[in-house]
């Protein structure tokens, strides 16, 4: 890979993925001074061994695996700090952390192909109301319709995109 497209490869997928490895270093960690100085390491990390890294697979699943490995480097040259679990600990939150991590991935796709299903009028007042500053009140004033119906209305949209993603989620053998 040329040096420019890398670099910019290596920046956006940092860019997308960062906030949630910080999120991860944060359940391992002691506090947030270890999650800050372990966070800066990654990053490092991440671009020294970014020829490493096979595009098509998953950044975030490559980054956790390495942020892993700095905690437990950490904790190990930092052994006279107080240590508030045991290193299986931290291999079994990391399995957890994965396993959610790709059931919120799978719904947060099911979430955009059911809003995607939802009639113009559904989706346009959704958009009334999550604007930023907007209430039910305001967008009832704004239809002319009662909020009592704006708030039923929005009620029976979120219900129905609830069942749409819990039906898009739901593992094959519970279906």
């Amino acid at each position: 890979m040329p040096d420019d497209s890398r670099t910019t490869e290596y920046v956006r997928l940092w860019t997308l993925h960062g906030k949630s490895i910080y999120a991860y270093l944060m359940t391992l960690a002691s506090n947030a001074a270890d999650a800050d100085e372990i966070y800066q390491d990654v990053g490092m990390t991440l671009w020294e061994k970014f020829d490493q890294y096979a595009p098509g697979t998953s950044f975030q699943a490559w980054a956790r695996q390495i942020a892993l490995n700095k905690v437990r480097n950490f904790r190990r040259l930092h052994r006279h700090k107080t240590v508030l679990c045991s290193p299986e600990l931290l291999d079994v939150l990391d399995q957890r952390i994965a396993a959610e991590t790709e059931t919120l991935h799978a719904q947060q796709k099911a979430f955009v192909d059911c809003l995607e299903k939802l009639p113009a009028r559904h989706k346009e007042l959704l958009e009334r109301r999550y604007r930023p500053g907007a209430t039910a009140g305001s967008v009832a004033r704004e239809i002319g319709r009662k909020v009592n119906a704006v708030h039923q209305a929005l009620s029976r949209i979120h219900n129905a995109l609830f069942d749409c993603v819990r039906k898009a989620t739901l593992p094959e053998s519970a279906s």
